[in-house]
């Protein structure tokens, strides 16, 4: 008699990871968490699946460590320093878990298939297909992937629990395939939630060390996880319908692996050719911050009614640079309009607090997110951004302002310098529809030396010192790229123009030297001219 086929995603090579030397290399679940801190990170098709699968281990950590009661401030930052000090991730306490969930992380069981619905089908017999799970394959522009014909028909076992994963996590909204046994279903179908799937709600903030064992230890939520926060395969199976059950969450491993969908892979031989991807839980994302540690969040206006305040998560913006939206990852506001930072860099604050981690140790902040279009149904933009900066810099109140202000000041001075280009093309005879190129100009010289800058900000008596430095290599960097501009204006705009000021009907004479005149004053307010120590000034 044939055996059933199996994959235990515990024992089997599936997670993607880089190893220290650089290396891209497959480990099951228990030797990517045996090996972490010879592991650099995880190393998956694309960010937001390196996203999802860090979240799956650490709801794993966190179930291993479920307390029989909420714990104390104290015993968290105990639990902390034992683990961090270990080096190592401690086996002895992850394998007992491990081993007591084996049986849920078969991906071919078929009783209780992992993150999927035995038998999960449709009245046809009609299937989603791989294209839906793939979510780096565009949809119907199959000449813009360097997926090959066999890669894009079927799936391996291990590509497929990663994406599988990462579609519990990103799914996108829209209209499902209806699944046999789900009362919600109409008509076949299964009508959209107006949301993706949780991780897609969120702009997704974690913090990175040096190896992945430390990146772990750096965003497990001990402090907001208690008795009732289970994971999925902690919970009995799932049937095609909604779980009643269990209508919300409560904690973060019960997010982190919160079953958005309904799946089931489809195999031939020992490949995976097809899927029923079909609505899950749903799961608004208001309100969940006691949750969810991973986002910052904003209040909502719109939402907040008389006594009910409404936070919402806040997204990244793909246009834009990590440095440039600073301000709320790190930052909370108080007042009627209160937001919230993202709680893995308050733990970090705490941390430092404690004297745990020390204020100068290097952490890698790094976004991650989708974009979502055409209410939330398709995938239109993705952001993948890092920003190493001392502990400090991170959680001290003088030092964290002292890096939102320069911030700040850099979006001030690239308006500065978008106006000037404006103004160049109004003298020539233009719009003045040159801005926008300037905008991006104007940025990209500006990245490399705030990324540089933040790296020196970790003593808050230094503080004047580095905002005077940081103040003569940005204006200095935008002063020169506007004499490039003028340079290159033309005789036209030499020459210039009558042009009528905004809000008036008066006219007067707008040449290169007036706008260049404007953009100096421009620049001379925005970055104040103290003068830092020549050390400090950041080539």
């Amino acid at each position: 008699m044939t055996s059933p086929p199996t994959f235990n995603l515990i024992d089997e090579p599936w997670l993607r990871v880089r190893t220290l030397t650089g290396a891209v290399e497959e480990r099951s679940l228990r030797a990517t968490l045996a090996e972490a801190a010879e592991l650099r990170g995880l190393a998956g098709e694309i960010p937001t699946q390196d996203a999802a699968l860090l979240r799956l281990l650490l709801a794993v950590i966190l179930g291993a460590t479920r307390p029989s009661h909420p714990r104390s401030d104290r015993e968290n930052f105990d639990l902390f320093e034992e683990w961090w000090s270990g080096r190592s991730l401690p086996m002895e306490v992850l394998e007992p878990y491990l081993e007591r969930v084996r049986d849920r992380f078969d991906l071919l069981d078929p009783q209780a298939p992992f993150y999927q619905v035995a038998g999960l089908t449709t009245h046809t017999g009609k299937r989603t297909g791989l294209g839906k799970l793939i979510a780096d394959l565009p949809a119907n522009l199959p000449f813009f992937t360097t997926r090959g014909a066999r890669e894009v028909e079927s799936l391996s076992l291990p590509e497929a629990a990663r994406w599988l994963v990462h579609c519990q996590a990103f799914d996108p909204s829209g209209i499902k395939t209806g699944a046999v046994g789900d009362d919600r279903v109409k008509g076949g179908k299964g009508y959209p939630f107006g949301y993706p799937a949780w991780a897609g709600n969120l702009g997704l903030v974690t913090a990175e060390g040096r190896t992945l064992a430390e990146t772990l230890l750096l965003n497990t939520p001990w402090f907001v996880s208690g008795p009732a926060d289970l994971a999925v395969w902690d919970r009995p199976p799932l049937g095609p319908g909604a779980d009643l059950d269990h209508p919300a969450p409560q904690g973060p491993a019960d997010l982190f692996t919160w079953p958005s969908r309904r799946v089931r892979l489809f195999l031939t031989e020992d490949r995976v050719t097809d899927v029923q991807i079909s609505n899950g839980d749903r799961l608004g994302p208001q309100n969940l911050h006691p949750f969810e540690p991973m986002t910052a969040w904003r209040y909502s206006k719109a939402q907040s009614k008389a006594g009910a305040k409404v936070l919402m998560p806040v997204t990244h913006d793909p246009t834009r640079r990590i440095w440039q939206g600073l301000g709320p990852l790190v930052q909370s506001s108080f007042g009627p309009n209160e937001g919230q930072a993202a709680r893995v860099v308050e733990w970090l604050a705490k941390l430092q607090g404690e004297e745990i981690l020390p204020g100068g140790y290097l952490v890698g902040l790094r976004t991650v997110g989708l974009e979502y279009g055409t209410q939330n149904s398709v995938i239109t933009g993705a952001t993948d951004d890092r920003l190493t900066a001392s502990v400090a810099a991170l959680t001290d109140p003088v030092l964290v302002q002292a890096a939102v202000d320069a911030a700040a000041q850099a979006s001030q001075g690239v308006v500065a310098l978008a106006n000037l280009a404006g103004n160049l093309d109004r003298a020539s005879g233009g719009d003045g529809n040159a801005r926008e190129h300037a905008f991006e100009v104007g940025y990209a010289l500006l990245d490399g030396p705030f990324r540089a800058w933040i790296r020196t900000l970790h003593d808050p008596e230094c503080v004047a010192d580095l905002r005077a430095a940081w103040s003569a290599t940005a204006s200095a960097r935008l002063s020169d790229a506007g004499n490039d501009l003028v340079a290159d204006a033309g005789r036209a705009a030499l020459v210039g123009r009558p042009v009528r000021r905004v809000g008036t009907d008066k006219a007067e004479l707008l040449d290169a030297g007036l706008a260049l005149l404007w953009f100096r004053a421009s620049l001379a307010k925005t970055f104040p001219q103290t003068k830092p120590r020549s050390d400090e000034v950041i080539r």
